[in-house]
């Protein structure tokens, strides 16, 4: 049936569609009655009547089986053809009810009152099958009945016997009431057609909105089966219809959705949006999908519906809007809306970790002047590569934005706890960014120098607001102008000091290697005799200018930056040299000389290959150098520590552990520790007279030495109470101001001759 059919066509066409459907039963039914009645009344009529008849019926029967072979062959799909059919039908139905009537005429018998019943049964019954077989029709089916019953209630009338009148006047009653009947089944399936064909009329309009609807929809079953889909979803996923339904969604490679999909299973609403990748397309969109349960008219769920819509472009939108709103349109970095979230959020993160972050305000100098000189788009050029320079000189958790002009600010996180590291690397990544941007740049044809000016500030917590920070990196920037430009401040001065000093110190300890600027003085080690053991090798800073500069203030930068390891290897290199001039002296030849070893020296990868080296160059006897090692050491690496000292050992060096008992040694591994000396710390030296914890300690450490075999010896002895203390808990070995202090060599070696 085409789509173009009125709601009357519609009609007509389910009426024929029903009127043809029973129509085989009902001629097969038609033409076995007609032989049935024709047979049996032969008795009682003339053949010359009863053959007509019969032969009329069976002509009408051939028209009703031609015409109904030909509908069911040849669907129309328009109005009038349609009606033209059913026009055509009641006509066929009134020629046989002509038929049949006429049976209540020329079959019914004068005198013979059982044939008349059986006629008057045969008529009566094919009424009740037409009202059946033509209820779809109103008019086939009243046509049909009345014609057909109406000429022998006639016949009865007409008889004149009032039996015969009674059961005209009854068959008449019959004939009204399967007229009633036959209204109220007429009506009740004209009202099941209407209902049919407006659930298709809602059915295709329903199709038509899934099919053209600007969203992609599908079904699905239990096992996540696609069961239907629309052009849109296929369009979507840059796929098929044919390819689509049927497909199994448990077996795409981009599970994240289904997780939705499942919910609507239990009951529950599904959604999902997100980026979505295809598996069996290039299809790579965001999607916003929501997904619903599909009910029986039992109300369970055999599956769900799902609506997809494809916001890539509104996504694409929204982060264009974001750039906008966030971003510099001309170097795409940040602007100062979003650099002032990052920075509330660097403040709470700071609050939260203890970290210092930092702000640098960095301003362009003479970037008037190249506007003015060469033009915007010139000085557009030149923002564009210092945004990419200043990008490359910080870490990827760093910020670099742009606050508008020539005006730039980075900000840096999870910087050191300390003030003064957090400022030192502060200043690394600012020395970096000045470096950077005074390199030469290409403005098209032009060729441009520049330099710029930076003011920095350091923040934690939320201890000052973020304009207040922006107000000290400002005012930190124009003290760097002042001073001449192309220049790093701080906005602290005490802050600025020190770090100048740290920067001057660090320059300076480059060139005190090579200036021979560090000396070795020797602090005696004596026995409870005051018999001469060895010494320890301390290292000395004397500046030119500055004089003796405390190792507390050069050894821990040196150790940051690593110009601890050829200081330590000259301290190894002169050790030994001055073991080997002591072994050419009988007096001082058993003299064991400690060093100190720093924690990087000892990682080094060849640390064993260099001290054996040193110790075979000088040629000196091994287990007259004595490496000193601290307890902190020890708990980096405890395997590798292990192998290290083991590897010494054999080759004969010795070891000390120093400061012991300021640390937390494992009994457990410093038995497996190739050591040769504990070391008390002079902490607990120091209030040993007075401190009863202090001498608690330190007789645990001497007896804890005796059972593991080791040596004791006692650092920063200054008083003879002290030596006695120390002497009566089993120490015998000491160092200390009660003897000496560190001395230059000379001065040592008149001390040995002394004593």
């Amino acid at each position: 049936m085409g789509d173009n059919l009125s709601k009357k066509a519609a009609i007509q066409s389910a009426q024929l569609q029903q009127l043809l459907s029973i129509s085989n039963v009902s001629l097969v039914a038609s033409i076995l009655i007609a032989t049935i009645l024709a047979y049996m009344q032969r008795e009682v009529i003339p053949s010359k009547v009863l053959l007509p008849w019969y032969s009329f019926m069976v002509l009408a029967t051939f028209l009703r089986a031609s015409q109904i072979i030909t509908y069911q062959r040849h669907s129309v799909d328009d109005d009038e053809a349609i009606r033209v059919r059913l026009v055509r039908f009641r006509l066929i139905i009134l020629v046989a009810s002509l038929v049949w009537g006429s049976a209540g005429f020329l079959l019914f018998p004068a005198n013979d009152p059982q044939h008349q019943v059986f006629l008057i049964l045969m008529l009566a019954g094919m009424t009740v099958g037409g009202v059946v077989s033509f209820s779809a029709d109103l008019v086939s089916a009243i046509v049909f009945s009345v014609l057909l019953i109406a000429p022998v209630t006639i016949r009865l009338f007409v008889s004149r016997d009032s039996l015969l009148v009674a059961t005209g006047l009854a068959t008449m009653l019959y004939l009204c009431f399967m007229l009633m009947s036959l209204v109220r089944i007429n009506r009740s399936i004209y009202d099941n057609f209407t209902l049919r064909l407006e659930a298709i009329e809602r059915e295709g309009r329903y199709r038509l909105l899934l099919n053209y609807s600007p969203v992609g929809i599908f079904h699905y079953d239990i096992n996540l089966l696609i069961t239907y889909c629309n052009d849109r979803f296929a369009e979507i996923l840059h796929n098929s219809i044919d390819r689509l339904v049927g497909l199994d969604m448990k077996t795409l490679k981009d599970q994240i959705f289904i997780s939705a999909m499942k919910k609507v299973l239990v009951g529950n609403i599904g959604h999902y949006e997100g980026n979505y990748q295809a598996t069996y397309s290039d299809a790579n969109k965001w999607i916003d999908m929501t997904c619903a349960s599909s009910r029986n008219e039992d109300g369970n769920i055999f599956g769900g519906i799902a609506i997809v819509q494809d916001i890539t472009e509104r996504k694409k939108s929204e982060e264009k809007i974001n750039s906008l709103a966030f971003y510099d349109t001309l170097t795409f970095l940040p602007n100062r809306q979003l650099l002032m979230d990052r920075l509330d959020l660097a403040e709470s993160a700071s609050a939260r970790s203890g970290r210092d972050g930092a702000l640098l305000l960095i301003d362009l100098d003479n970037f008037k002047t190249l506007n003015d000189t060469l033009g915007h788009h010139v000085g557009d050029l030149l923002l564009q590569q210092v945004a990419l320079r200043l990008a490359s000189c910080v870490r990827e958790a760093d910020t670099v934005a742009r606050l508008g002009g020539d005006e730039f600010v980075v900000m840096l996180e999870n910087l050191s706890e300390l003030n003064l590291e957090a400022a030192a690397q502060t200043e690394t990544v600012g020395e970096k960014i000045l470096a950077s941007l005074s390199q030469p740049y290409q403005l098209e044809t032009h060729a441009y120098h520049g330099t710029a000016s930076i003011g920095a500030t350091l923040f934690n917590g939320h201890q000052q607001t973020t304009d207040e920070l922006m107000k000290q990196a400002d005012i930190a920037m124009y003290q760097a102008k002042k001073g001449g430009r192309n220049a790093l401040r701080f906005f602290d001065p005490q802050m600025q000091a020190s770090i100048t000093g740290r920067v001057a110190l660090e320059n300076e300890l480059r060139k005190a290697l090579e200036k021979q600027q560090f000396h070795l003085y020797y602090q005696i080690q004596v026995d409870s005799l005051h018999r001469s053991l060895g010494a320890e090798a301390l290292i000395r800073w004397i500046h030119p200018l500055r004089g003796m500069i405390s190792p507390a203030q050069f050894i821990p930068l040196a150790e940051e930056t690593g110009l601890i390891l050829p200081i330590g290897q000259w301290v190894l290199d002169t050790a030994c040299a001055q073991i080997k001039a002591w072994q050419k002296n009988a007096y001082t030849r058993d003299l064991v000389l400690a060093v100190n070893v720093s924690a990087k020296q000892f990682r080094q990868a060849d640390f064993v290959a260099q001290v054996q080296d040193t110790v075979q160059r000088h040629a000196i006897d091994p287990k007259l150098l004595k490496l000193e090692l601290t307890e902190g050491m020890l708990l980096e690496d405890i395997e590798d520590t292990i192998t290290i000292m083991n590897a010494l050992n054999e080759a004969g060096m010795k070891f000390s552990l120093d400061d012991f008992g300021t640390g937390y040694s494992s009994l457990q591994y410093l038995k497996r520790l190739p050591l040769d000396q504990l070391k008390i710390d002079q902490s607990f030296v120091r209030d040993i007279a007075g401190d009863s914890s202090d001498r608690a300690i330190v007789h645990t450490i001497i007896a804890m030495a005796q059972i593991l075999g080791l040596n004791v010896i006692a650092e920063g002895v200054e008083t003879e109470e002290q030596r006695q203390l120390l002497l009566d808990r089993g120490c015998t070995h000491y160092q200390g101001y009660l003897f000496s202090k560190p001395v230059p060599l000379d001065e040592f070696e008149a001390l040995l001759k002394q004593s």
